[in-house]
């Protein structure tokens, strides 16, 4: 179980006591103690569930992520401050900071400490600000107007989706053609529209009794969704053709 690329597929999620994340942790880690794991705690670097009765509960989740700060502290001799700003990276699923010349690896089941993926989905890329005008060379004041009229919104923590930067990169090509934030509130709206067209068809799928109607539901949007924008384009098209 001392691999970076251990996989908990097949694990149960089932929460962890203290006593159970160091017998987890002492085939790798003959150190460890309970004052270590507390210590790792206070510095902000795992945060279990407590029980009603104060009692400490670690995920499996928790348990990779102080398997990966005790590996970065032996291996790379990395301060805790370094290691907690790794795993906020990895938490937004962007890669942590080269260490020399080794790029740190993180475990496959290292996501959260609130919840577990248990599939092989992509984990979902989170940006701040900052590293959104990176990613997209935008400017700071170009955000901001994006922000404004709707087309790229933050969430309640002020990260940015993947889909945000494709979003701003496209608006960024689009300003060399004339195309500010106010003109493109047109296309939010028109996407809106659309997706009206088609939220009672999912709506109705995601209702239904059997286990897997949310999945069928969340299939059934991506599919109406890209038949909705690809006859979208093409309709563009058409008009296009039309006023020639």
């Amino acid at each position: 179980m001392n691999s970076p690329e251990y996989d908990f597929s097949q694990e149960s999620p089932a929460l962890l006591s203290i006593g159970e994340v160091l017998v987890r942790l002492r085939d790798e880690f003959e150190d460890i103690s309970i004052s270590k794991i507390r210590f790792l705690e206070t510095n902000g670097l795992v945060s279990p569930e407590r029980t009603p009765s104060g009692y400490r509960k670690f995920s499996l989740v928790d348990v990779e992520r102080l398997r990966y700060v005790l590996r970065m502290q032996r291996d790379h001799f990395l301060p805790l401050r370094v290691i907690k700003e790794h795993i906020d990276a990895l938490n937004r699923g962007l890669q942590p900071a080269q260490v020399g010349d080794v790029s740190p690896k993180a475990p496959r089941a290292l996501v959260s400490t609130e919840t577990i993926e248990l599939s092989n989905q992509m984990l979902t890329v989170r940006m701040n600000r900052l590293e959104l005008m990176a990613d997209t060379s935008a400017d700071a004041e170009f955000i901001d107007q994006l922000v404004e009229f709707g087309l790229i919104k933050p969430d309640s923590q002020g990260y940015f989706s993947v889909t945000a930067s494709a979003v701003v990169n496209l608006a960024v090509t689009l300003r060399s053609f004339g195309l500010e934030p106010r003109h493109l509130k047109t296309v939010l709206s028109s996407a809106s529209r659309e997706v009206d067209l088609f939220a009672p068809i999912v709506k109705s799928a995601a209702s239904g009794k059997n286990a897997n109607a949310s999945a069928q539901a969340q299939e059934l949007t991506l599919q109406l969704a890209n038949s909705i924008a690809s006859l979208h384009g093409l309709l563009i098209r058409e008009v296009i053709e039309r006023q020639k």
